[in-house]
């Protein structure tokens, strides 16, 4: 049962998250939304925070493992873009709600910059002079920014569609 409310804990604070804003949403609604009394949402998650930690926690390690075994940058652009298809809804939170950015959170932003700084490393290729630096990072974007956008976009159509145009964008076309 403890497994359980804690998924259901998750999944109602990921909605309200994303329906309300991290910011607006308190552990008080999440609660209640869930069922429980606030004492015992504090039993699963000592506050918002780690709630949102293990949101993006899963996203984050598949694209750490990503930067791990990616060979090229195409293998780069692809892995980073299924990752964040897998946790669309969670990574949008990221993405579209300026809410997530304060000093409780910095801990879990300074991971995801540290991927974002990888990927782009990874992109530009070895010895990259700053064009390459600059077009990878905008591939980088081109890749993944546009994820939260289009909830409504099988995942297959919208991975090869991201990977094609952020290509695009690497190759300079």
């Amino acid at each position: 049962m403890s497994g359980d409310t804690r998924a259901r804990i998750l999944d109602t604070a990921l909605d309200l998250f994303s329906t309300r804003t991290y910011k607006a949403a308190s552990m008080r609604e999440i609660a209640e939304h869930v069922g429980i009394t606030k004492p015992s949402l504090y039993h699963h998650f000592r506050s918002k925070t780690e709630i949102l930690n293990s949101l993006v926690s899963p996203a984050i390690e598949q694209l750490d493992a990503v930067m791990t075994r990616a060979l090229t940058p195409e293998e780069t652009l692809g892995g980073c873009i299924e990752a964040m298809l897998k946790y669309r809804r969670a990574m949008a939170l990221l993405l579209r709600d300026a809410s997530v950015y304060g000093d409780e959170t910095a801990e879990i932003m300074t991971r995801v910059m540290g991927i974002v700084e990888r990927a782009t490393e990874l992109i530009a290729g070895p010895k990259p002079d700053w064009r390459q630096r600059v077009r990878a990072a905008q591939a980088f974007a081109a890749a993944t920014d546009p994820i939260s956008m289009f909830p409504n976009v099988p995942d297959k159509e919208l991975h090869d569609e991201l990977l094609r145009g952020a290509t695009a964008v690497l190759n300079g076309n």
